[in-house]
């Protein structure tokens, strides 16, 4: 993908799961040991394998982790979890698989549970004592790239990580950021997510799902033009870094 014509870019939007941070440690095995859990309340044995966590994440059109552990529990009501990941429609969220299913999830209860295996000591409503897997993270992006493009554009995150979140986020990469808007404030895709951030300004968001590109195209059908490029990581660049020395 050509990232040339710069004239009219004045923001740079990153997703941070998937695209600043890895998070096959941390929040994909969040999901896993949650649904798990909860499969055991309802006595199903399963084991949540950590590419489905990841595939159901890319194909759905999920706000949070939240929503991604709801539904893949919901989901083994339905089918064994490989077809139903291999099944689930893409763009489709939670709302899909519960209008399938007649039993509900006690989400207060989920999470409490997610935010206790991902946040450990850092979650004061904490249900068992751990060290949190968000320590598990690693740097996707370069820290000096992102400085280096500071003086070129406007940089912020849409993420769905909350506040706290974001701020642990941060100090893995090394990278405070000044614009952000997280789930306190919006949840991908609600376009306001990016009308809170830069108001009418245009701009590329750097994401890794689908639900990362909705959020784009409902932006932009809601401004009536198109303010906003989606560049997809795996799809149409390699890697957050990759994408950062197109630009310089």
């Amino acid at each position: 993908m050509n990232f040339s014509s710069r004239s009219k870019i004045t923001w740079i939007v990153f997703d941070v799961d998937g695209v600043l941070v890895d998070p096959s440690e941390s929040y994909d095995r969040a999901v896993k040991y949650t649904a798990e859990e909860f499969l055991r309340r309802m006595g199903i044995q399963a084991t949540v394998k950590l590419d489905q966590v990841r595939k159901l994440r890319v194909k759905g059109a999920f706000g949070d982790d939240f929503d991604v552990s709801e539904a893949l529990v919901l989901g083994a009501q339905l089918s064994d979890l490989e077809t139903f990941v291999e099944t689930f429609p893409e763009r489709e969220n939670v709302h899909w698989v519960r209008k399938r299913v007649s039993i509900q999830i006690d989400r207060d209860q989920l999470v409490r549970y997610f935010n206790t295996v991902y946040l450990g000591r850092c979650y004061p409503d904490r249900l068992f004592e751990c060290e949190g897997l968000w320590k598990n993270e690693k740097p996707l992006v370069k820290s000096e790239l992102l400085r280096q493009i500071e003086s070129r554009f406007q940089i912020g995150v849409v993420t769905g990580r909350n506040r706290l979140e974001l701020e642990l986020a941060e100090k893995i990469i090394g990278y405070y950021f000044k614009n952000a808007i997280t789930r306190n404030e919006a949840l991908k895709p609600d376009p306001r997510a990016l009308e809170l951030l830069c108001n009418t300004g245009a701009g590329i968001y750097v994401g890794d799902t689908v639900n990362d590109g909705i959020l784009v195209e409902k932006y932009n059908r809601r401004r009536g033009k198109e303010l906003f490029r989606f560049v997809m990581i795996g799809r149409d660049v390699d890697s957050v870094n990759d994408f950062l020395r197109s630009l310089l």
